[in-house]
């Protein structure tokens, strides 16, 4: 038998095999393609801002970002998130800009049923930002952040719009080089933005 007539034999065979239907086994993926954007002045003392004894000045942030977020629901009817996204985060004061530029990806790694109506979702998110001022690098942050949630999933395992955040399961890690690791945030604008 000539090798030609094999490979195309084992090739008509493989192709037969792959028309054939099968089970499903689970959901089409669902493709979300966002962009977003804000505008704001934080006014010093401002609730859920810097303490004003750090930041003692107003601060105009803007920030825009865009991403494609990929949803699927798995045979067992869970629903998996996992995503791309990039932002960047202006912070502008005494005629200063300090920049965080970010990317990343984040996927639901495992999930599990907790058999009691919750689910506990273990999840990776890879990350790169950098933080800058008047394009001045300052910092840079890349690595791989792990971690678990845990979720209620109000008996409605399949829809996610429902469910109700727990806390944390398992602490999140960052993996990689992390130069805000130890660094406070309000402190750097009243640094690097001050007068």
């Amino acid at each position: 038998m000539k090798r030609s007539t094999l490979i195309g034999g084992v090739a008509a065979g493989l192709l037969l095999s792959t028309t054939i239907a099968s089970p499903a086994h689970a959901g089409p993926v669902e493709i979300i393609p966002w962009e977003d954007s804000f505008e704001t002045v934080h006014a010093v003392g401002e609730e859920d801002w810097c303490d004003p004894e750090v930041v003692d000045f107003e601060v105009a942030q803007s920030w825009e970002g865009s991403g494609v977020d990929r949803i699927t629901t798995q045979k067992d009817g869970i629903v998996r998130f996992a995503g791309v996204h990039k932002s960047v985060d202006a912070y502008t004061a005494n005629g200063k800009t300090f920049v965080v530029e970010s990317v990343g990806n984040s996927r639901d790694h495992k999930i599990v049923d907790n058999g009691d109506g919750t689910l506990t979702i273990w999840i990776k998110d890879s990350f790169k930002s950098t933080a800058s001022i008047d394009g001045e690098l300052l910092f840079h942050d890349s690595g791989i952040n792990s971690g678990a949630i845990l979720v209620d999933y109000n008996g409605t395992l399949s829809n996610p719009d429902d469910d109700v955040f727990l806390g944390i399961a398992e602490d999140f890690v960052a993996h990689g080089r992390v130069d805000t690791i130890d660094r406070d945030f309000c402190e750097d604008l009243a640094i690097y933005l001050g007068d």
